[in-house]
């Protein structure tokens, strides 16, 4: 779907993102061509340093190279097609109030400030076409109880809580009939055009589920902005390239489901804490089609406080961790095409990326204390291989998103030994559990979950100190006293951020009250990946 071709809704909602540019095109072409040249020097055996820290370079490079690769040619495969007629047909007939289907609307809630919940579910009521309106309560609440009877609504609540939010959906699907399921988080405020903008994509029988992307209001400090900067351009870019494939997933909230489909496997995933990827992949086994709708229709709460990020990500990389090293995606015969099969994989390539990163960030300490270096080239033969990969990665970026806020870097190298702690769980068979992100609606303070930052900042310090004081090679020690500087002043903003409990403050949050409809919309530019951006450097 083209900007200029998108299902009209109520004043305020708008598209998260707007074609792919000409520019950007040429400028990922380049950036392959740069790729490809930086890794042919990597490899020439004339420049290899000791050879198992080049061994491990390569390994870290060549991941970061494999992830953009497969980003790039996602994004290129970028789909603008138009709504088919057959969807817009239809969508003229709700308007008119003819051919509605029944649909059953969730929000799901576990222990979130009633309020917050309160807010969503009047916000899911007010959706236009008729509907039913359901709340999930998986928190025994006598309060959320009272506010889905004032608010007219339906409440279920079920005994034991097995298997998280995909056990309380199951039981929501148990206890309901709707032709159509649409799933909220209890953070997710609808538009009141949800409804009529998503329902048509299903005039295709075969697809299974349509996707809107996450949007996030709370831009309060930086980890509220860096979490929801940091995911935007997976919804503005990589998600349309998906959807080409008919690779697009589900993330959880802002769905609507076709229950027949649900049916046909048993309801919501329930073998792992990342139920929506998940069921995505066992309905693409299955032959079920998915739609990505690239359109702000919910908007939502990033977390305000690290403790609440970290746990985000720990369940995020979990997940994709066990779709990347359980999900035998290349086995035969289980009904995924190769697109299919490489856009799952690409999911866990993205947190593995940590990996990489955490290598690069132990490399100028190597070079500080002990004089190891994983490439012996002089200055100029690196900077002439390195410099031009580098800066085509970040001008993909730039073209398309006008720019990119440090705050996404910080918070995506803050994560890494959260996806560090994610990979080994899953390699030992104990993933991550599922918590809510935003439950309490305050800022916590803990240095504890930060410590892994306060090694890694402590041992480059101490690398920057020795290294000055025994200086013996001027220009290879700047360097990396530099590169070691920056890391330095990376964890330590997110120290600084995790124990002042995010109080470092620069915009004000949208009013709790407000109406879904009149948040500002999110706008037209896209802002980067920091992983994959930082994990070159």
């Amino acid at each position: 779907m083209t900007a200029s071709s998108a299902p009209p809704v109520r004043a305020g909602a708008r598209l998260a993102w707007r074609p792919l540019q000409r520019s950007t095109r040429v400028a990922i072409i380049a950036a392959l061509a740069a790729t490809v040249f930086y890794q042919l020097f990597l490899l020439n055996p004339a420049y290899r340093g000791p050879g198992w820290l080049w061994v491990t370079m390569l390994a870290a490079e060549g991941l970061t190279a494999l992830h953009l690769i497969g980003t790039w040619w996602t994004i290129l495969a970028h789909d603008d097609r138009p709504e088919p007629v057959d969807a817009t047909v239809w969508r003229n007939r709700l308007r008119a109030g003819a051919d509605v289907p029944s649909i059953d609307v969730f929000i799901t809630a576990y222990g979130e400030e009633p309020t917050l919940v309160r807010r969503t579910l009047l916000a899911a009521r007010d959706m236009e076409l008729p509907h039913r309106t359901f709340l999930l309560d998986d928190g025994d609440s006598d309060e959320l109880r009272r506010i889905a009877d004032d608010a007219g609504v339906g409440y279920l609540r079920r005994p034991g809580g097995a298997h998280a939010k995909a056990g309380n959906v199951n039981a929501g699907l148990a206890r309901t009939d709707g032709e159509f399921v649409v799933i909220f988080d209890a953070d997710h405020v609808p538009e009141p055009g949800f409804l009529l903008s998503i329902l048509p994509h299903f005039h295709d029988p075969d697809v299974a589920f349509v996707q809107s992307p996450q949007s996030y209001t709370n831009n309060v400090n930086l980890v509220a902005t860096g979490s929801g900067e940091a995911q935007r351009i997976f919804y503005e870019l990589v998600c349309p390239g998906k959807n080409h494939f008919n690779a697009a997933f589900c993330v959880g909230t802002n769905v609507m489901f076709r229950r027949v489909a649900l049916d046909s496997i048993g309801g919501i995933w329930t073998g792992s804490n990342s139920e929506d990827i998940w069921t995505s992949i066992e309905l693409h086994k299955r032959g079920w089609k998915s739609i990505y709708v690239p359109q702000v229709l919910a908007r939502g709460l990033a977390p305000q406080d690290v403790p609440s990020y970290l746990k985000q990500q720990l369940r995020w990389a979990s997940g994709s961790f066990e779709v990347l090293l359980r999900g035998r995606l290349f086995k035969r015969g289980i009904g995924l095409t190769i697109d299919q099969r490489l856009q799952y994989l690409f999911c866990g390539t993205h947190y593995l990326l940590s990996v990489a990163m955490l290598t690069f960030m132990f490399f100028p300490a190597l070079y500080l204390l002990f004089a190891l270096s994983p490439i012996r080239a002089d200055g100029v033969a690196w900077a002439t291989h390195y410099l031009p990969f580098q800066a085509a990665v970040l001008l993909v970026t730039w073209l398309q998103s006008g720019g990119f806020k440090l705050s996404a870097i910080v918070a995506s190298i803050g994560a890494v030994p959260v996806h560090l702690r994610a990979l080994g769980g899953v390699l030992i068979g104990r993933p991550a559990k599922w918590k809510v992100t935003n439950a309490g609606g305050r800022a916590d303070r803990s240095l504890w979950a930060v410590m892994p930052l306060v090694a890694l900042l402590l041992l480059n310090v101490t690398a920057i100190v020795v290294g000055v004081l025994v200086m013996a090679d001027p220009a290879p020690t700047w360097l990396s006293v530099g590169w070691a500087g920056m890391i330095v002043l990376v964890l330590g903003r997110m120290i600084i951020e995790s124990v002042t409990g995010g109080r470092i403050r620069h915009r004000t949050a949208a009013p709790a009250a407000r109406p879904a409809h009149l948040y500002p919309p999110i706008g037209g530019r896209l802002d980067p990946q920091p992983q994959s951006v930082a994990a070159a450097a």
